[in-house]
């Protein structure tokens, strides 16, 4: 987190600082510094109460968002290449007139490209998400052979642009599904919990006949020191909260681990996995993190490991160009992969955080079938 923030500072400079080549002279620095505003808007609706307001600034510091994204991938190849230019006899003051002339022209054009992203991949197409269905082996058998039907949803991100809608059609799409549990593995919230309260109902619709389990995410910490999201989870009857916990039943065991940034916040390491491993080696055993860092550097001698893992937070990159760019930060950043030798699934969550917007990727509820 503490090199987080300096990191945002020195980009946003970065991107003032190219930006100022946009405006006429007499604009430039108003003009840079209107552009950042945009930007920083998005992290300042979250705390309006005003709920057509909050929407209000929470659509422009999108648009500024994904504009930002963009901008900042292209400053960087045009830099490289006004660098060559330079290694190769060009003036400075060559650079700069080039600068003036085609940077407005650029701009207009990412702006054009930023419209055009919200228009394919924005509202409506957010409101909704995929079903997915993911059939599985696992190495231990289901109890009595049944199959076990696990639907899975991760990082909602309750907001300001978020629509009960969506929250209406995953209680219809689970009530048509029919899973025997429910897996939310994290990033339920980022506003209030008296902003929560119009979910109250639809919420606690969720069930299923082995349970709906949730773990927590870094949004419970990050966007909601206060820990204000867990007293709204708690105050409802049809879910478990697994932080750092192993519950079984029947037919199967599942752990839900707290989140890296949420034991932090909490001042507080994870407990280590050895710690939680179930002692019924009958039934198969799932862990919920929402991070997928894999194992910690502590889970050594492991007696067992989890017959499956999920995750989520990665949201598959969410928009372009960061859809691909995750690819090189996560070793596994969507779907079904191993890691530390554990069969694991990433899912792209059902949400989105910040901007509403879909591009490379999709929202997702996704049910498997173990056997």
């Amino acid at each position: 987190m503490f090199l987080f923030v300096p990191l945002i500072f020195a980009t946003l400079f970065y991107a003032w600082w190219r930006f100022r080549f946009v405006f006429p002279r007499k604009y430039r620095y108003p003009g840079a510094l209107l552009f950042t505003l945009c930007f920083a808007a998005m992290f300042f609706y979250r705390g309006i109460s005003n709920d057509s307001i909050s929407a209000i600034f929470a659509a422009i510091g999108s648009f500024g968002f994904v504009f930002l994204t963009n901008w900042l991938l292209f400053c960087i190849f045009w830099d490289l290449f006004l660098g060559i230019r330079r290694l190769r006899g060009k003036r400075k003051l060559a650079n700069k007139r080039l600068r003036m002339r085609k940077e407005p022209l650029f701009a207009s054009a990412i702006g054009a490209l930023t419209l055009a992203f919200f228009l394919i991949g924005g509202p409506p197409a957010i409101f909704d998400f995929k079903v997915v269905k993911v059939k599985e082996t696992l190495p231990i058998k289901p109890k009595e052979d049944r199959q076990l039907k696990i639907a899975l949803f991760s990082d909602v991100h309750f907001d300001a642009l978020f629509q009960i809608s969506k929250l209406e059609k995953i209680v219809d799409s689970l009530q048509i599904l029919r899973p025997d549990a429910v897996f939310l593995v994290g990033d339920i919230a980022d506003v209030p919990i008296e902003k929560l309260r119009i979910y109250d109902t639809l919420f606690s619709q969720i069930r299923a006949p082995l349970g709906f389990y949730i773990s927590t995410g870094n949004h419970e910490s990050f966007m909601n020191p206060e820990g204000r999201t867990m007293e709204w989870l708690r105050s409802f009857d049809n879910a478990t909260i697994l932080i750092d916990e192993t519950v079984c039943n029947n037919y199967f065991c599942v752990t839900g681990r707290a989140d890296h940034q949420y034991a932090k916040r909490h001042a507080s390491s994870r407990t280590a996995l050895k710690d939680l491993t179930p002692s019924n080696s009958s039934i198969p055993w799932f862990l919920l993190d929402h991070q997928p860092h894999g194992l910690d550097r502590g889970d050594t001698n492991l007696a067992r490991k989890p017959d499956f893992a999920f995750s989520g937070h990665t949201h598959a990159g969410q928009f372009f160009p960061a859809a691909i760019i995750i690819k090189f930060i996560w070793p596994l950043s969507y779907g079904l992969g191993k890691l530390d030798g554990i069969p694991w699934f990433v899912t792209s969550g059902i949400g989105q955080w910040g901007p509403p917007l879909r591009i490379g990727s999709h929202t997702e509820l996704v049910l498997f079938l173990f056997e």
